[in-house]
């Protein structure tokens, strides 16, 4: 276990973001989830709800239509759909199953006139706004999340789009009842944990989430994951920021040495070549930060070079995370 450490109290001007916009991508459940007003991945796409908080405006996007819907706004935190759900909001885990499938929600409220827009006109708004964004980011993917500085400016462009007129044919919202269904977050785990697996998902959930002991051993705080890195969707877990510092962070459950290092190296030689962007993108200000790679790993054997590793695991009574530095 760690020795405690004196409480981490993070600077309340840092990484001060007003709200984040996120596009929701769904096959063909666009008319549920409005119907719903809510919005739900699996549990192995958990880690890309992380960014997702009361407040943040959102799309919603169709991938059979090839159309972009809202704006939304996402509403009270992510939510658990347990044991305890009478049917499937959308459809079931396995012909015959009463579980539904997309277990983890948010739920949604249209902010103002529901319109359409085109796939073409999405890219269109990005381009003017100077966003970068490839197909990557929608192919296989749950939910994209701009970062913060980019999310602002692609906001304001996409507002200067010619926009298709209303949906007449929406159906009226019926909000689905989310009150008995637990807020996914630390307190509750224990709870969640009895019906779900801790994989890599649901653990960089945390992570991305919340200021664990991870983030106290640190002295920094989560900042963003799932930044893509290039144009085959290769992604780095986590990023915590302090001050001076970007923390590149990669999650494994135990890796090859070769395999842990190709990735640290990579993350970390993309994000150094990027600093000053990255930090201004996050909400740090103009500032030039060092970049230090970091392996979380459960198991082993991971002996990257140059890099800070932590062993987690986790602890019962109460249930919680613990890591322990090991380099």
């Amino acid at each position: 276990m760690l020795r405690e450490k004196p409480e981490f109290a993070p600077d309340p001007e840092l990484l001060k973001i007003d709200s984040m916009l996120h596009v929701l991508i769904t096959k063909n459940h666009f008319l549920r989830c409005h119907e719903a007003a809510l919005y739900g991945v699996r549990p192995s796409s958990v880690n890309q709800l992380a960014q997702v908080r009361d407040g943040d405006a959102a799309y919603l996007y169709q991938r059979v239509a090839g159309a972009l819907y809202g704006p939304y706004c996402c509403r009270g935190p992510v939510r658990y759909l347990g044991p305890t759900v009478p049917a499937p909001v959308w459809e079931a885990a396995a012909p015959g199953s009463a579980r539904e499938k997309f277990r983890f929600v948010v739920r949604l409220e249209a902010a103002g006139e529901v319109c359409r827009f085109s796939i073409s006109q999405f890219y269109e708004a990005a381009q003017e706004a100077a966003v970068e964004l490839v197909p990557a980011d929608f192919v296989k993917r749950s939910v994209y999340t701009f970062l913060p500085g980019d999310g602002v400016r692609f906001a304001d462009a996409l507002a200067r789009v010619p926009r298709q007129v209303a949906m007449p044919f929406l159906p009226q919202p019926r909000p689905y009842p989310v009150k008995g269904c637990v807020p996914l977050c630390g307190k509750h785990l224990g709870f969640i944990l009895k019906y779900e697996r801790l994989d890599e998902s649901l653990l960089e959930f945390v992570l991305a989430r919340e200021e664990t002991a991870l983030a106290r051993e640190m002295q920094a705080r989560p900042a963003f994951n799932q930044l893509r890195i290039d144009d085959r969707g290769n992604r780095i877990d986590l990023v915590y920021a302090s001050r001076e510092a970007l923390f590149i962070i990669e999650l494994k459950r135990g890796c090859r040495d070769a395999e842990a290092r190709r990735d640290i190296i990579r993350y970390e030689i993309w994000a150094r070549g990027r600093r000053e962007r990255l930090a201004a993108a996050l909400g740090l200000g103009e500032v030039r930060p060092t970049v230090a790679p970091v392996l979380v790993a459960a198991g082993g054997p991971h002996r990257p070079a140059d890099c800070r590793i932590y062993d987690w695991q986790l602890l019962k009574n109460p249930v919680r995370l613990a890591f322990t530095r090991v380099q």
